[in-house]
């Protein structure tokens, strides 16, 4: 026992049972809505959605963004062609908040110059999460924190975009030192543009508004000098500065627009006679307040960045004379910044779950929200506890019939219970949820495991004919067919990973296995062999 116990990959797992238990005495272990509940969410659409493949779509998308890993149990169904019913199992008020947060937006990124799209959220082939490209975030000072997002855009929406920034640069001097000095046109990045709407507000909102654009606003993505009737013009949206009351050239205008615009956005100190004369002409207002120290027309509109263009980027430096043979840039970052590391953690998740899961065909009119209770949860848990004990009792009377070996057999059942703990650690540690699919795939990764100690015990134990085989030449042999078998299930399920989004079910179900079977054949498989080696050595 002493020889087995220093052996490293015998103790190993002893070592992660020892440490997974402090892991789950500060963490817990989170279970899914069957055992404690969750979160409803009644999502109403501003439009009826025109097709089954759109509603598809539609839940996809807030299902990816609730719960991209399928790990977090979450549901999604359409009722109708205009409502939408989400459940998650967190009750967390923060965290509640924040989802809420993202399913109130449509989520269309846009990129423009001079009110031009230059490319959307649907040119985005992949947002990576590699910190070797820049993924992350990091401490600029005391109470700043830049993050970073890098994407890569379509061959197609690449090649639009260097043809749109195309010479958008000019020389304005030359420095001997950094050579020539540029000023360069700014791209605006916007979620969730204004679309069918005007946008009206009072002269002292416009002129504060200026003065803010134009100081700058690190935290906000504004960069100083920002002039406000530039942003107002990549808005694309007629806007109106109005005093007390609208002028009758306003009305006039006003009222050619609401066939084609019917959604009037204002800020709450507006003069309640404009409301009053905005409902008349038939408009549907949207009053929108702004976060303290935010400009509204920001705020509003839906702005999130201006990046100005770089003499790189727009083919000035090294110059390409030729718009034809212009460079292209496929590879893109969006850059930010926040005052604290939750901040800039939070933006920058929000952002590429965002981007990630893509845009809803229809607006979001209005999130419900209410608590779900479980549902004979408790009962339910311990059923399924019976059910395991009594399934590990009969697999274990089983092999002692099969084998004769008292010690083989309770070794096997001994390695079978430390991979359903270390499994349960190891989402303890992720903060996975424990939901009715996964105590499914639980059990069904663990009868490939006994199955896989089974294929072990057989090839070692394999009588005349095979005797001339030493005994760790046998034990080699059959971990050789167990690796083999684990790699052909990682094989499967990886591709679930890489290109089941909007199948979040599926994402976890194959993040679930692959996790399995890693334990298994990185941790306990090479401790039963070892011990297996003793055991059969000793007999």
């Amino acid at each position: 026992m002493n020889q087995l116990l220093k052996n490293w990959r015998v103790a190993l797992p002893i070592v992660l049972v020892i440490l997974f238990t402090f892991v789950i005495l500060l963490n817990g272990i989170k279970f899914g809505m069957d055992f404690r509940g969750g979160t409803l969410f009644q999502i109403h659409l501003a439009e009826k959605v025109q097709s089954a493949d759109e509603m598809a779509r539609v839940r996809a998308t807030i299902e990816g963004r609730l719960d991209w890993t399928g790990l977090k149990d979450t549901r999604v169904s359409s009722w109708g062609d205009e409502f939408v019913v989400a459940e998650i199992a967190e009750t967390d008020p923060a965290t509640v908040e924040k989802l809420e947060g993202l399913l109130r937006r449509q989520g269309k990124f846009e990129v423009t110059i001079d009110t031009n799209v230059i490319f959307t959220g649907a040119d985005i082939i992949m947002i990576s999460r590699d910190p070797a490209k820049g993924y992350g975030f990091r401490e600029e000072s005391a109470n700043s924190y830049a993050w970073v997002l890098p994407f890569t855009l379509t061959e197609k929406a690449a090649r639009s975009f260097s043809n749109a920034a195309f010479h958008r640069c000019r020389i304005t001097s030359y420095n001997a030192t950094s050579g020539n000095q540029y000023d360069c046109d700014r791209t605006y990045f916007f979620i969730d543009r204004p679309v069918e709407s005007v946008i009206l507000m009072p002269i002292a909102l416009y002129n504060s508004d200026k003065a803010a654009l134009s100081a700058g606003n690190m935290l906000q993505s504004i960069p100083q000098n920002t002039k406000i009737d530039e942003l107002l013009l990549n808005i694309n949206a007629p806007n109106f500065t109005v005093d007390e009351n609208l002028s009758s050239e306003q009305e006039s205008g006003l009222k050619s627009l609401v066939l084609t615009h019917r959604y009037a956005i204002i800020p709450p100190e507006i003069n309640p006679k404009i409301k009053s004369a905005l409902e008349e002409i038939g408009y549907t207002l949207k009053e929108i307040s702004s976060p303290e120290g935010i400009p509204w027309t920001w705020h509003a509109s839906g702005a999130r960045q201006v990046i100005s263009l770089s003499e790189d980027i727009t083919n000035m430096d090294p110059y390409v004379a030729n718009i034809n043979d212009a460079r292209i840039f496929p590879d893109l970052i969006i850059r930010g910044f926040a005052s604290s590391k939750t901040d800039a953690e939070s933006r920058l998740s929000d952002l590429a779950i965002l981007l990630e899961s893509g845009s809803l065909p229809v607006a979001v009119d209005s999130v419900s929200k209410e608590t779900i209770s479980p549902l004979l949860g408790n009962e339910f848990l311990v059923g399924t506890l019976i059910i395991g004990i009594f399934a590990l009792i009969a697999v274990t009377f089983v092999m002692y019939l099969r084998y004769k070996i008292a010690k083989l057999t309770a070794v096997n059942m001994a390695i079978v219970l430390c991979e359903v703990y270390l499994i349960l650690g190891f989402s303890s540690l992720l903060g996975w949820n424990i939901d009715l699919a996964a105590v499914a795939g639980l059990l069904a990764v663990l009868g490939t495991g006994v199955g896989d100690q089974i294929v072990m015990m057989d090839e070692a134990t394999k009588g005349s004919g095979e005797q001339a085989a030493s005994l760790a030449t046998r034990v080699k042999r059959a971990f050789f067919i167990v690796v083999a078998s684990a790699s052909t299930v990682i094989a499967t399920m990886f591709p679930l990973i890489l290109f089941g989004f909007g199948m979040s079910k599926l994402v976890g179900f194959a993040i679930t296995t692959i996790m399995g079977v890693l334990v298994g054949v990185l941790i306990t498989r090479p401790a039963f062999a070892e011990i297996l080696r003793a055991l059969l050595a000793e007999k």
